[in-house]
This record gives structure tokens, sequence and C-alpha cells, in this order.
């Protein structure tokens, strides 16, 4: 097993990067070309429309692996109530999107025409049913397949912005294109996705199949849960300093953290390889195998971080200069919390393998609650440092939450002692 696991996560983790990559050449050909404001704007473009399908998902993604790997239905039974639940969920956020145009418009797209607005919205639709059906290939492991999928959204994506390296901006075409941009990745991922699927004998219709749209959906969102809480443990920092602090904590404090998140993709790579592996296996048999992952991951991770720790300064004073040197010290700090992430790649994984994703919400509300208490007592005090380390230590306390709600629930219990040989010790 150890062999087809580092062959997953390498290729997992070698397309995050690659997809960053691709990220970041379209935001640096906009910030060129459009300046702050076009760099904004296609931020926007990609983050608001994937938080409104993620939020709408329901946790079917997290099921989907499980449900498929534990040969609980069809794949084919699965993949068309996913197309259902896609079709309906996105439907409803197309409508959302549309009813809150004017508030999207005063509030994230100002100054911009209304019609690329309302035509960004079929992102959601589009990324819903995606995501669905990447989470499928994910279950059926096929992971060079479902990795490509990721890829070409954020390559597409770039694709379409480079014309704006020889095109004028002054009628406004270049922003149009900069908003529309991110559906057409979109859609093209959408269309890998499909033809993936299709290929392999999967026919993608939908159809109503109401038991499963329970139990998929009652499953589900206890892994939703978890997911929410991990989000908000991830962003409430920077919230609330942007709140309480300066505004140029909050810049140093951005690029402390996008420098320390560098080793978070393993981890990520780990949990997206190991749920429909683990969901394959009975219990027993799972167990053994993470308890010997946690010590690859944490070895692998542990390298990773401590690298990092002694490179950090190098590598914020090479990219962003000598004016952001006060990110540094934030920046190891973070670094320590995030040797936790050695656990928390393997652990997610396995209670989403094991179909117990609701005990990932419990280590992640642990994480919750450090969060916004520290935050809320550190900051107007101590500022980025004071986010940092409340940060670190939500880490820490959701790695030890995930690592004693393992030994909790699967060290196996003594057994009794065989009738007869209680007997003979009574004789």
């Amino acid at each position: 097993m150890a062999y087809p696991v580092a062959k997953n996560v390498s290729i997992t983790f070698a397309t995050s990067l690659l997809s960053s990559g691709a990220t970041a050449i379209g935001a640096l050909v906009v910030a060129n070309t459009l300046g702050a404001r076009g760099a904004g704007l296609f931020t926007l473009a990609r983050v608001v429309p994937t938080v409104a399908a993620g939020l709408l998902g329901a946790g079917i993604t997290i099921a989907n692996p499980y449900f498929i790997g534990r040969r609980r239905h069809s794949v084919q039974r699965i993949a068309e109530t996913n197309m259902l639940l896609g079709l309906v969920l996105g439907l409803v956020g197309l409508g959302g999107w549309i009813l809150a145009g004017p508030l999207l418009m005063t509030s994230f797209y100002r100054h911009v025409a209304a019609w690329p607005v309302m035509v960004l919205g079929i992102s959601v639709p589009v990324l819903l049913v995606r995501n669905y059906l990447n989470a499928i290939q994910q279950g059926l492991q096929a992971f060079r397949g479902a990795n490509l999928v990721l890829f070409v959204e954020d390559l597409g994506g770039m694709m379409l912005v480079l014309p704006l390296l020889w095109m004028s901006s002054a009628d406004g075409t270049a922003e149009r294109l900069v908003l529309l941009a991110p559906l057409a990745g979109a859609a093209v991922s959408l269309i890998v996705a499909v033809a993936d699927l299709t290929r392999r004998g999967i026919r993608l219709l939908p159809r109503v199949r109401r038991a499963l749209v329970v139990e998929m959906l009652r499953f589900g969102i206890k892994g939703y849960l978890a997911r929410i809480a991990n989000m908000l443990s991830w962003r409430l920092d920077i919230m609330i300093l942007s709140t309480l602090g300066s505004a140029e904590a909050v810049g140093y404090y951005a690029v402390a953290t996008k420098v320390a998140e560098t080793v978070r993709p393993l981890s990520g790579s780990l949990n997206f390889v190991l749920r429909p592996l683990f969901a394959s296996l009975p219990a027993g048999e799972a167990r053994t195998h993470g308890i010997r992952l946690l010590r690859s991951s944490c070895a692998v991770n542990l390298l990773a971080v401590a690298a990092l720790w002694l490179a950090c300064g190098i590598v914020v004073d090479r990219l962003f200069g000598s004016e952001f040197a006060p990110a540094i010290p934030a920046c190891r700090i973070l670094l320590v919390g995030l040797l936790g992430f050695g656990v928390d790649g393997v652990l997610t994984g396995f209670y989403v393998g094991t179909g117990r994703p609701e005990l990932n919400a419990y280590a992640a509300v642990v994480g919750l609650v450090i969060t916004l208490a520290g935050d809320l007592t550190l900051i107007s005090r101590y500022g980025l440092m004071g986010a940092a380390v409340t940060s670190a230590v939500a880490y820490t306390a959701k790695a030890l939450a995930l690592g004693a709600i393992f030994v909790a629930f699967t060290t196996p219990r003594a057994e009794a002692r065989p009738a007869t040989g209680v007997s003979r010790q009574a004789a």
C-alpha cells in the first residue's frame, strides 16, 4: 500500500502546486495590466462563486468517496443521485445569485456592468456539479483524472486572461474578460470530468432515489459541519485582525500566512487520497495502515516545516521585500502550529473513510473555540503576533484532539478471558 499512497499523494501535491502556479500567473497578468482593482475583481470572480458552491454542497463531496469506497451502492446509482442533487442545488444557487445581484454589485463587483456579474452566477451550478463529479473520481481512486479536472480549471482561467497583455483596457472589455475567465475555466473542468466518467461507462443522468439522497445527505452534513468549522478557524484570524488591528498588520499577517501555508497542501493531498482508500478496508486493517501512515506523514511534515522555518526569512525578503520583515516572526510561529498537520491529513481522511465524519467536527470545534477566544483576547494587545500565537495554539489543539479521538475510538478493547480459563482459575 505504501507505494500507491505515496504515488497518489505526490501526484495530488504536484497538481496543487501547478494549479497555484497557474492562478498566480493569471493574477500577475491581471495585476500588471489592470492594477489593484483588476486583481481584486479576478480574485472575487474566483472566490465568491467557489464559496457559494461550497456552502450549497451539503457535504456530498465528502459522502461520495465513502459510499463508493465502501461499495454500499453502485457507482451508477451514486452518480445519478449526484446529478439530481447537483442540478437542484445548483439552480437554487443560481436563483440566489440573481436575487442577490444588487448586493453583489454594491459589495463585491462595484462599477462593473450588471450582465457579466449575472453571467458569472452560472459558475455556481457549474462548480457544484463539477465538485460532485470530481468526488466520484476520488471515490474511484482515479486520481490522475481527478487532479486533471482541478488543474484545467486554473489553467483555463489563466489562458483566458493572457490576451490582456496585448489588448486595450479602455472600453471595459478587459474587466469583463477578467470576470468571465474563471467561469470559462470551471466550464472546461466540468467538461473534462464528464468526459472522464463517461469514458468509464458511467451515465450521468439525474434520477430520483429518495432513500439514497437521504442517506448521503445524513452522512455528508456531518462532514460538512467540520468543513465549515475548519474554514472559520483558518480565516477568522485575518478577519478579526482587520477589525481590531492596523492595515499594515493585516498586510504583514497575510504574507506570513501565505508563506507558512506552503506546507498545507501536503495535508490536503493526504486527505484527498486516503478517504476512499480507508473506506475500502476493514476497520482493523484501516487502523493499522493509519498508524503507519501517521508516522510517515509526521516525519515528512516535520522536515518540510523545519526547512521552511529556516528559510522563511530569505523567502519573505526575496519575494516581498525588506519592508515585510515583521511578517517573519509571525510566519515562524505559525509554522510551529503547522507541525500538527502531520496528523491532520491522515486522521481526517481516516474518520471519513471509516464512516465517522462527525469526529472531524468535534476536533474542528476545539480549534474554532480557541481561535475565536484567543483572537478576541490577544489581537487588540499584541496585533499580528497575537493572531499568530492564537492560530498556532489552535492548530496544535486540533491535532491533539484528532489524536485523542483516534485513541479513544479505535484502540481495541481487551477481550474477556475465555470461560474455561476463568473456571480453571476459580477451581
